[in-house]
């Protein structure tokens, strides 16, 4: 088992990974990244163009490892 942290960042700001999860691998702590990721996005898309939700999964040595995100594109489409 690895341990992990997810630092989080939302429409609210960066929120630190204080709390380490332990995971059997590096695969395993990413779908658990997606999740939380899912709540985040129950909460609240993100709020104009452009804008992110993202999870960023560090390694024992709080180093990133992988960052999931979601991000909101709005489109306008010309008129016919």
């Amino acid at each position: 088992m690895s341990k992990f942290y997810f630092k989080t960042n939302d429409n609210d700001g960066t929120w630190p990974g204080d709390s380490s999860f332990e995971f059997p691998t590096l695969m395993t702590a990413i779908e658990q990244a997606k999740k939380v990721l899912a709540e985040m996005a129950m909460d609240g898309i993100p709020d104009g163009n452009g804008r992110e939700l993202s999870v960023e999964v560090e390694n024992n040595d709080h180093q990133a490892v992988v960052v999931v995100s979601l991000v909101l594109n709005v489109e306008y489409m010309a008129p016919s």
